[in-house]
């Protein structure tokens, strides 16, 4: 009864972020034949082309063995798949496996719908030690792996060489903090000729870049040390680093500096086509990037990386993506059969040629010694970016990860502050402390009813 209305209270927190919308019909219910393989169904959130490779990985599985079947299906986005896993909890339709974003990792662990992958992993002794350890670490809760790391990333910041030396900048000399930024983008829309818009940046208001920004600035998110040594029962992100950062942005858009882009596409739309000089986004974007800037006739090679600008501090990025969550609802032989697929997905083989079909960076050290890893640096030099900066990153409470159950309606409260301050005019700090007030109200009812 308990989890019952736990799920119930669940809901109403995704719904400050809208319900589930489109997505693949639900999956028929897994099955088991005494004459053919174990059919194993898979949720995912990966539009194309990023899902046309994951469909790869399955159709190799699925050729390499004849024991299990996996099948692939599109649920939209991650909290679309969430919201149609709560729907399920207790009906036939419930997957074998579902694809998260981090943000659900403390969710999945409090519904009691999921085995653990650390039990499979003890089981049979299956070695970690060539996993990206900052991989492990975010999904291990109480020394136990709960899901299997797939989709890493990061974000990064894309810049323009050319609008940089044009401006008098060094291109090999990218800004790392927010005051550089503000300085080069002064310089660069000095260039603009007459009529001409030139932003030194694009801005798409995230909750996720705020919070990097924060652990690059060395503060917390919330407490409980971000929910890393205990439960968080508030947030603390209206500290001094987070008014800095709100107010930051707010004066960039206010005098012309940034652009506030509407979402991720028209922000990197902004730096293909030369109105803006740098943007920020996610490693995932690169190949996406890459096709955009070829699309509209510009050279790729104009473009570069660096680490993501934030606050002066001794902090660092944290961990994102998603990962691989096993359910609970099905049969054990069924639960085996996904414990294999995650597996193979994870093989430094199949991790070679994902990160360099998407962008998002392999969970396997020794992934980046594969053939399709090696060629795509060669490519494209920026790939590697991400990586070192999260390697770079220091392990600290600030850059561990967020831990809270609701936080994705948190995270909507943030974008609201930003927006209230952006087009609305508000006072930066003050939304921000509204935002605090509002995000331990919805933390208070998610733990009052979590198990």
């Amino acid at each position: 009864m308990r989890n019952k209305i736990f799920l119930f209270v669940l809901a109403s927190v995704l719904a400050f972020i809208g319900t589930a919308c489109g997505g693949d019909a639900d999956s028929p219910p897994a099955r088991t034949t005494a004459d053919g393989p174990i059919n194993v169904t898979m949720w995912h959130s990966m539009p194309d082309p990023a899902g046309g490779s994951l469909q790869r990985i399955v159709d190799d599985f699925n050729a390499s063995q004849e024991l299990y079947r996996v099948e692939l299906l599109f649920q939209g986005g991650y909290t679309d798949s969430l919201n149609k896993l709560i729907n399920s909890i207790g009906t036939p339709n419930v997957p074998n496996i579902i694809q998260l974003s981090d943000a659900s990792t403390q969710i999945m662990v409090d519904s009691g719908a999921i085995t653990p992958i650390q039990g499979f992993i003890d089981e049979e002794s299956y070695d970690l030690s060539d996993f990206e350890p900052k991989a492990l670490a975010f999904y291990t809760i109480d020394d136990v792996l709960y899901s299997m790391p797939f989709n890493m990333s990061g974000p990064i910041l894309y810049y323009d060489r050319a609008a940089f030396e044009e401006a008098g900048l060094d291109p090999d000399d990218p800004p790392s903090t927010l005051e550089e930024v503000r300085q080069y983008s002064e310089q660069l829309a000095q260039q603009a000729g007459e009529g001409e818009t030139q932003y030194g940046i694009s801005l798409e208001t995230s909750a996720w870049y705020f919070e990097q920004m924060l652990a690059i600035g060395g503060a917390p998110f919330a407490n409980g040390e971000n929910g890393r040594n205990e439960r968080v029962t508030e947030v603390v992100f209206d500290n001094e680093t987070g008014v800095e950062i709100i107010t930051w942005w707010d004066d960039m858009v206010e005098d012309g500096l940034a652009y506030d882009a509407v979402d991720a596409i028209d922000s990197m739309l902004k730096l293909a086509i030369g109105e803006a000089a740098m943007t920020i986004s996610s490693t995932a974007a690169l190949r996406a990037a890459i096709a955009a800037i070829t699309l509209v006739g510009r050279d790729p090679f104009q473009y570069d990386t660096a680490p993501m600008p934030g606050p002066a501090g001794d902090g660092g990025i944290a961990l994102g993506g998603a990962s691989f969550w096993i359910l609970n609802e099905r049969d054990e032989e069924e639960q085996r059969g996904a414990w294999e697929f995650l597996k193979y997905a994870a093989s430094p083989e199949q991790q070679a040629q994902w990160h360099s079909d998407t962008g998002y960076f392999p969970n396997r050290v020794s992934a980046y010694a594969e053939p399709p890893a090696v060629r795509a640096r060669e490519e494209f030099p920026q790939f590697m970016t991400a990586i070192e900066q999260l390697r770079a990153s220091p392990d600290t409470t600030a850059t561990s990860g967020i831990l809270l159950g609701p936080l994705n309606a948190v995270r909507a409260r943030v974008v609201e502050a930003f927006d209230q301050v952006l087009a609305g005019g508000g006072d930066p700090a003050t939304e921000l402390k509204a935002a605090v007030e509002d995000a331990n109200e919805i933390i208070e009812e998610y733990n009052r009813t979590a198990p």
